[in-house]
């Protein structure tokens, strides 16, 4: 799904009973989501983490690995 019709979304959460923790609105914090997996990730069943260079990593809750790259 092209980036534009995703969600902008932080990656690791936003604290807000504590901001200086993390989860800042910052490029190497944001990624885009589709809906599902938006959602997916917001009802904590789709873990992210950002590696170097953009690469994601995500753990879906059957324990499965994606890795996703910028421009893929």
């Amino acid at each position: 799904m092209p980036s534009e019709d995703c969600d902008l979304d932080h990656i690791v959460p936003f604290d807000h009973t504590d901001p200086w923790r993390g989860g800042w609105t910052v490029t190497g914090n944001l990624e885009p989501l589709c809906r599902r997996h938006h959602g997916l990730k917001t009802r904590r069943q789709w873990h992210y983490r950002m590696l170097r260079d953009g690469i994601v990593h995500i753990r879906d809750s059957h324990g499965n690995d994606y890795l996703t790259a910028p421009g893929e």
